[in-house]
């Protein structure tokens, strides 16, 4: 019964963290694209790809055990200047109501192209930003 007990409560636990995260993450999200709505556009970081980043990149020459034994080569992929768009302004373009529409458009360099390019443990590249993944903390128990 203790253990039953304790289990439940662990495991409400583990619900009420995982819906405060998803509350976080949500909100981040809310408040980075609503500031286009209070505060304008962001300011573009680039107006090319050469004004972003490069990104090193590293392959093997030969077979699986040459790249063991540091048979490989450096190579220097180039940044990328993406254009971009805040969604709260677009939308309040829209409701402008006859009024001068604003510039909702911006370019921001991409954190990455490939998984490769991310350094953060255990993370991925998805839409050109680095996403770590979701641990399962559940231990089955």
């Amino acid at each position: 019964w203790y253990q039953r007990r304790v289990h439940g409560e662990s495991s409400q636990d583990q619900h009420r963290e995982m819906k405060a995260l998803v509350l976080l993450v949500v909100t981040a999200l809310v408040i980075d694209q609503s500031q286009g709505l209070f505060f304008g556009t962001p300011r573009s970081q680039c107006t090319s790809d050469s004004g972003c980043p490069t990104f090193r990149r590293s392959r093997c020459l030969g077979g699986f055990l040459s790249c063991i034994f540091g048979n490989s080569e450096s190579y220097i992929v180039s940044g990328r200047c993406l254009n971009r768009s805040n969604f709260f302004c677009d939308v309040g373009n829209l409701f402008g109501g006859g009024r001068r529409p604003r510039n909702c458009r911006y370019r921001q360099c991409a954190q990455c192209l490939a998984n490769e390019d991310c350094t953060g443990f255990d993370q991925y590249c998805s839409g050109s930003t680095c996403i770590t993944r979701q641990t399962n903390t559940n231990t089955g128990k």
